[in-house]
């Protein structure tokens, strides 16, 4: 029923993890880096893969972590000429857990930490898939001096969280046994951080990335599945109508925002309509990364 995988997360409050986690291709390339890294009393894990910079960051999808793989082509690839690193968030993959509150903000800081301890220097280009968005644009607005480009692999929108608490509206609306199972259920996702897979605060997150700064003049190339972009379309019978006609909407501004990001943007729909487009069809991921970096030699 739903052609968009973020509109579909949306619903649910649950997203993609990178997965694929067994399935591997003919890759060669060893580490050069695999490590723990304190920061602040969390153990966060990096593994990089080749040298030379300018060095990219890949930010993974909700519920994944960098370590459960799938980029096996484009590590291939890519770390012949630049050092491509992935790393887990804390409560995810070979990370620990999170201590004290914890949202898109702290990621962001815990990210740099753990660059910096890991002496991987900057400028970085930042890659990220789905979810990943969010912690790229929080890191872009802390420290945008340290970030050259950037790629959004099938990006979840800005808001979406938020979003998808605020087409309820018990007041106006009045909903199914059903329909207020299923509110109540995304709104604990949305306000409890324990009610969702990687601990995370999305009311505080979603308040900072509504506040954060655009890309502005960052080169950044948005890569779309190939049905990437929801077309909308009647309620269907399990749906409230005016619920479905506010995230429609709500839906409809969150991607044109993702389309004015940059001064300096490209977007690109794959041939494959997986999620995963790192996966199924690395060739596009590859080509796009090796130009953003050739714009970072200009």
């Amino acid at each position: 029923m739903f052609k968009h995988a973020h509109l579909f997360a949306s619903l649910l409050l649950v997203g993609f993890t990178t997965a694929h986690a067994n399935e591997h291709s003919n890759n060669t390339a060893l580490p050069s880096l695999a490590q723990h890294v304190d920061i602040d009393g969390t153990s966060l894990y990096i593994e990089c893969f080749g040298e030379k910079a300018p060095n990219i960051i890949v930010h993974s999808g909700f519920g994944g972590a960098g370590s459960d793989g799938g980029w096996e082509s484009v590590i291939e690839s890519i770390s012949k000429t630049n050092r491509i690193c992935f790393y887990d968030r804390a409560n995810l993959g070979k990370s620990s857990r999170s201590k004290g509150h914890y949202d898109i903000q702290v990621i962001a800081k815990q990210l740099d930490g753990l660059l910096n301890k890991a002496e991987i220097k900057p400028p970085y280009v930042m890659v990220s898939h789905s979810y990943g968005s969010y912690s790229v644009r929080a890191y872009n607005h802390l420290y945008k001096n340290k970030v050259s480009a950037i790629l959004l692999v099938d990006p979840t929108q800005y808001g979406m969280f938020y979003n998808g608490v605020a087409k309820w509206n018990p007041e106006e609306d009045t909903y199914s046994k059903d329909e207020v199972a299923r509110m109540k259920a995304e709104q604990a996702g949305f306000n409890d951080p324990n009610s969702n897979p990687e601990r995370i605060n999305h009311k505080t997150s979603a308040e900072f990335i509504r506040n954060s700064d655009d890309f502005g003049a960052t080169p950044l190339t948005l890569i779309w599945n190939k049905n990437g972009i929801w077309q909308g379309g009647d309620a269907p019978d399990t749906w409230h109508p005016k619920t479905w006609d506010r995230m429609k909407t709500m839906y409809a501004k969150a991607i044109d925002d993702m389309h004015t990001l940059s001064t300096k943007q490209t977007t690109r729909f794959a041939n494959t309509e997986q999620h995963n487009i790192f996966f199924y069809e690395p060739s596009i991921v590859i080509e796009e990364l090796k130009a953003l970096l050739a714009k970072t030699k200009k």
